[in-house]
């Protein structure tokens, strides 16, 4: 990473890119558009689904902004849901690979669910950060007091 780019500013990117990566996936997955990808990716011979990937990557990003914010309020709650979205899609990972018996698989929908949840979660916490957005909120809340 360039020295010139603060470790704030590369994570913030990092999560929102990550964020619009989890909507675009969702899009793709629950309106059954095209997929820009045939098959899954893979990593050498290891295939690798991105509605599992893309929300367990998001999912460690906000749990890492979390230590790096010092433990602020929102930061948490978006660091308790990012662990559950890491957590649902390490075990989907797991049980989609190593698992030997048939059934159905729900755990990609569990963690695209709970990726689309933390992504929005992003977003209205970059939205609130944002330094138009405390300026309007200060002079509604003083136009109501008065």
């Amino acid at each position: 990473m360039p020295a010139n780019i603060p470790t704030r500013t590369a994570l913030q990117a990092t999560k929102l890119l990550l964020a619009g990566a989890v909507l675009l996936i969702a899009a793709m997955s629950f309106n059954y558009l095209p997929q820009p990808y045939s098959t899954w990716p893979a990593i050498g011979s290891i295939p690798v689904n991105p509605e599992l990937v893309v929300p367990a990557l998001l999912g460690v990003v906000a749990m890492v902004e979390a230590f790096v914010e010092q433990f602020r309020i929102v930061s948490v709650a978006l660091a308790i849901l990012g662990g559950m979205t890491f957590l649902f899609g390490a075990t989907s990972l797991y049980t989609l690979y190593a698992a030997e018996s048939g059934g159905v698989f729900f755990g990609g929908l569990f963690t695209i669910v709970a990726g689309v949840l933390l992504a929005f979660g992003v977003f209205l916490h970059t939205i609130v950060r944002t330094e138009r957005f405390q300026t309007a909120y200060n002079e509604m809340t003083s136009s109501i007091a008065n």
